[in-house]
């Protein structure tokens, strides 16, 4: 008995692994959650779209995410009654175009280069100054051998709000250069609907503390069992909170700098401006990086 049901279950879930399931969320995002919107991932829901007869679509198919793609997928919404038709592509939304396209037969993802890879290598820093455009590049620079005499005594860390860009130094050299987001000077706020600044502080600082795997105690969910009540700044929260299970925003590779809250942390949500609460988001890999080769105790400089 207990087999059958579990052979259920796997069943149940099975038809809910379709190709937009296992693919992260499209959107236009807000102020607390940015979407990757994958070239692959939209391509091939603009094809599912234009599939559909009853909706009478002809996107352009290219795998970039615009008005025209989230317009469309508005009426998808619409149509096939998921809840809140807001052009956000979640995870009722990513079961319900599975389900409706699940004959589809859509082409192969293709390998599309990484906005967080560099595409040439180069043999030294000023040769990567002068061939990059910082400010507005996604591109790393990486000195191997430097990152393997890194032990955390001689390093030091520059993050450089003009460029939005972190430095890794290891003896006074240039080992790491990466794209990174510090605080937006103007930040909306939805729930008290003000604009607040939170860019990210000048100065000199230490890192204070270290942790790997770290959830955020201010930015975060509510639930209620499994149903999403709020998300983003708990303090903002009017809602009445019993009952409710909170669950923090994951913040890998946490390097704190201030008492207040401000630190160095992972994120896929890198952007080329300043866009964050005051954080300095860092690449998955880069951040990995870093934390490996600073302790605590590592100088952080801030400078515009």
């Amino acid at each position: 008995m207990m087999r059958m049901l579990f052979m259920i279950l796997l069943s149940l879930s099975a038809l809910h692994s379709g190709y937009f399931s296992k693919h992260d969320d499209m959107c236009d995002g807000n102020s607390y959650f940015q979407c990757e919107n994958n070239y692959n991932a939209v391509r091939n829901l603009q094809i599912a779209l234009n599939s559909d007869k009853k909706l009478g679509l002809k996107l352009k198919v290219d795998g970039k995410w615009g008005e025209k793609t989230k317009s469309a997928l508005m009426a998808f919404q619409e149509h096939y009654g998921v809840e809140k038709a807001d052009g956000w592509v979640g995870k009722r939304t990513k079961r319900k175009l599975d389900t409706v396209y699940s004959k589809v037969k859509f082409p192969k993802d293709i390998r599309v280069a990484e906005n967080y890879q560099t595409k040439k290598c180069y043999r030294c820093y000023s040769e990567f100054r002068q061939n990059v455009n910082l400010r507005k590049s996604f591109a790393i620079y990486e000195d191997k051998k430097l990152l393997e005499r890194a032990n955390g005594r001689n390093t030091e860390l520059k993050v450089d709000v003009s460029e939005q860009r972190v430095r890794l130094y290891v003896d006074g050299k240039v080992a790491l250069c990466s794209p990174c987001t510090t605080g937006a000077k103007r930040k909306f706020e939805p729930n008290t609907r003000i604009y607040r600044d939170k860019r990210t502080p000048m100065g000199r600082f230490r890192i204070t503390e270290k942790i790997e795997d770290k959830r955020s105690t201010i930015f975060g969910e509510y639930y209620r069992g499994n149903k999403l009540v709020y998300k983003g700044d708990k303090r903002k929260f009017g809602g009445n909170k019993k009952g409710l299970r909170y669950k923090g925003a994951s913040l890998q590779n946490w390097m704190r700098l201030t008492s207040s809250g401000i630190g160095l942390h992972a994120s896929k949500y890198i952007k080329r401006y300043p866009g964050t609460n005051g954080c300095i988001r860092l690449p998955y890999r880069v951040s990995k990086t870093i934390f490996k080769c600073v302790r605590e105790g590592t100088q952080v400089s801030v400078v515009n």
